[in-house]
């Protein structure tokens, strides 16, 4: 089990206790974290978070295998989640997001990660 997040802070529940996450909610949790965070920037652990802060830097044509890369490295961890399908979406603004969706034992998650 482990708690619940939101924008960076526990939520809390009845009588003001951390709400607790677990399942799917939970891989979703951890996955999006990891995915989230910048490779490095957490010292204690400096093999945890991804580098899809970088794919600016790559060409265009490389961006969606970058991607992929990127998002095995920062769930190599995570022995309990599969990659299924990546979709990179850049917009015309040059935002981009990642559509995932992973798969577990217990069916599969859809997460969106913004870029």
């Amino acid at each position: 089990m482990e708690l619940k997040l939101t924008d960076g802070k526990y939520v809390l529940g009845e009588g003001r206790a951390p709400e607790e996450l677990d399942g799917a909610a939970e891989l979703a949790q951890r996955a999006a974290l990891r995915l989230q965070v910048h490779r490095g920037a957490f010292l204690p652990l400096p093999e945890y978070g991804s580098r899809l802060w970088q794919l600016g830097r790559v060409p265009r044509a490389e961006r969606e295998t970058a991607a992929r890369q990127f998002v095995l490295e920062a769930l190599s961890d995570e022995t309990a989640l599969t990659l299924e399908t990546l979709e990179l979406v850049e917009g015309a603004d040059g935002d981009a997001a990642l559509k995932l969706t992973l798969s577990y034992a217990g069916g599969t998650l859809d997460l969106t990660a913004g870029i």
